[in-house]
């Protein structure tokens, strides 16, 4: 499989986990706040992170990192705080569809910068399947189902967050590769959020039942799924990556409907089609145009 194929194989497996996580989270998030499981969820991933990297030996890279990859992985960890925050706040308070759905914002914001501040360019049936898939979002964001609440408007602002995070993100693997950044970006979070919910009160370890959410999170949530995500950023611009990416809606319907009996409006289902046809679109385009490339050569 060539780089860019992998890329997009990486980037559908993490939205796939990430829809997992968005119904496992609304479930686990009916009896405990968004900062206490940040808090738990990304200490855990640290330590699985951790021993990952002590097996590996990927430790060398994280001290041969230049003074200015620091800055690009201190602001891409910093930012990643709020978008976590409201993130899960929006899922705690939002239909685990709709909440998916709104995140999906974050698409105009990343493709908009990484063509503006990174140069990235499309070639012409990627571009279609970019516009598909935006249009698409277009169609769910203006649905009458969803309504303009505080907790919307919180998703929102998640899902800005979240498009300059992954920008960044793209900038902080030219100087740290894939899974010593998600390392550092997993312990800064950690500490934030245990740090946080110290000063709170919370109670941080008498979870009961809820452990067996909590820690499947943290398996698929920051450690599968963003590392999947940074792997496939490693092989695409971030612009495709991100757009690749929405069809995590799609995996969050029917999680979505078998646990919670919530059944998406046909706008919703028209707009989701749309983002699936666009993605589909962009990756035909893709593999169609190393195939014509191998055939000229």
């Amino acid at each position: 499989m060539s780089e860019p194929g992998k890329g997009y194989t990486f980037a559908i497996l993490s939205a796939l986990l990430s829809g997992i996580n968005y119904v496992l989270g609304k479930a686990v998030l009916a009896d405990m706040s968004p900062t206490h499981l940040v808090a738990l969820i990304f200490t855990l991933a640290a330590i699985i992170q951790g021993g990952w990297m002590l097996h590996t030996g990927q430790w060398r890279s994280v001290r041969h990192c230049s003074r200015r990859g620091w800055w690009a992985v201190t602001f891409f960890s910093a930012l990643s705080i709020l978008a976590l925050w409201s993130l899960w706040a929006g899922i705690k308070y939002l239909d685990p569809t709709v909440a998916s759905f709104i995140s999906r914002l974050q698409t105009l914001v990343t493709v908009f910068l990484g063509i503006y501040l990174l140069r990235e360019r499309f070639r012409f049936i990627e571009a279609v399947g970019g516009f598909v898939v935006i249009s698409g979002l277009v169609l769910i964001g203006f649905s009458p189902e969803v309504k303009l609440s505080l907790w919307f408007w919180v998703m929102v602002g998640s899902a800005i967050c979240w498009g300059i995070t992954e920008v960044l993100a793209k900038i902080a693997l030219r100087h740290l590769e894939a899974t010593p950044l998600s390392f550092v970006r997993t312990v800064v979070v950690a500490i934030f959020f245990l740090i946080w919910a110290a000063f709170d009160g919370t109670p941080m370890f008498n979870l009961g039942k809820l452990w067996w959410g909590v820690a499947a999170i943290a398996l698929l949530g920051p450690t599968l799924a963003r590392w999947f995500y940074l792997f496939a950023l490693q092989r695409l611009d971030v612009s495709k990556a991100v757009l690749v990416s929405q069809v995590q809606p799609l995996f969050v319907w029917p999680l979505a409907f078998a646990f919670m009996h919530t059944i998406p409006s046909i706008r919703e289902w028209i707009g989701g089609f749309l983002i699936l046809s666009g993605c589909v679109a962009m990756i035909a385009g893709e593999k169609r145009i190393k195939r014509l490339l191998a055939k000229v050569g």
